[in-house]
């Protein structure tokens, strides 16, 4: 090391960077998310049938019919105010307790192998980044709707309505938190309970539970990289799932695949780039 104070400026300056991007590990959970994201892509695959009685070198295939009756009874809980059909990529997407069993497994195995590849880099490099927000926050998102949003909607909602359970469980979510916390705190908790409902009622919803737990990640990673990459992310789920809405249309044979793929090609893509520049830093 040198004695010269501008030279250990440069060597403290080239210290502070490498410990930066030590740091930093958001590449390995993106490259994960973005492979469990392209893996559920077949559970969104639509299916075709031929009515009966017609013969099915005659008639074109339509979508198959679906009663929500005859749904089990996880379906009913994990979706208590059912699910909204007129998306247009889900036009012809019949629901089903296997797409929702894969993302409550996939995304509970993903982030505990997250907060493991933190903690191991930790002891690798001898730079941790802090996890506890990020498990938090995830646990949070993956608990509430399967136990909060169906108990409240089976206890309170259907029972006193929405004009007046809604009210009340904003004022109590906010007394619990408004002397806990700051005010950021108590409106990020807001805004991840009306998110849990959401997931409960679009089929793409578990991309958003996905979203929060990155957006977490990247406040404990405060890197530009992983930022805009969750941004991205998140503004190509609702892209690829709402702009039929706006006159945008998917051709039917790749519809189910852009629901899941496009975004997942995000991660992927963003993953590969924070690998790239690890390396250049190094």
């Amino acid at each position: 090391m040198t004695e010269d104070p501008k030279g250990l400026l440069v060597e403290l300056g080239a210290m502070r960077k490498r410990a930066r991007a030590d740091r930093h590990g958001y590449w390995l959970p993106f490259l994960l998310f973005g492979l469990i994201t392209l893996a559920a892509t077949p559970f969104y695959a639509p299916r075709f049938c031929v009515p009966s009685g017609q013969n099915p070198e005659l008639v074109e295939p339509q979508p198959c019919s679906w009663n929500s009756a005859e749904m089990p009874w996880l379906y009913h809980w994990l979706h208590p105010a059912g699910q909204v059909m007129n998306s247009p990529v889900f036009s012809h997407f019949q629901p089903n307790i296997a797409a929702d069993v894969y993302w409550i497994v996939a995304l509970l195995c993903g982030y505990l192998a997250v907060v493991w590849w933190y903690r191991w880099r930790a002891a690798q490099v001898g730079v941790e980044t802090p996890t506890r927000l990020y498990a938090q926050v995830t646990i949070f998102m993956l608990v509430l709707p399967l136990v909060g949003v169906p108990v409240l909607s089976e206890l309170f909602f259907g029972r006193a309505g929405w004009q007046i359970a809604l009210p009340i469980t904003v004022a109590v979510i906010v007394a619990a938190t408004w002397r806990v916390r700051s005010v950021g705190f108590t409106l990020a908790v807001l805004v991840l309970f009306a998110l849990a409902h959401f997931l409960t009622v679009y089929q793409y919803g578990p991309l958003f539970v996905l979203a929060a737990g990155l957006a977490g990640l990247a406040h404990l990673e405060r890197n530009v990289v992983c930022t805009v990459t969750v941004a991205i992310f998140t503004a190509t789920v609702l892209f690829v799932n709402e702009a039929g809405r706006f006159g945008f249309y998917w051709p039917r044979g790749v519809e189910h695949f852009a629901s899941t793929a496009v975004p997942a090609f995000v991660l992927l893509v963003g993953g590969i780039i924070g690998s790239v520049r690890r390396e250049m830093t190094r």
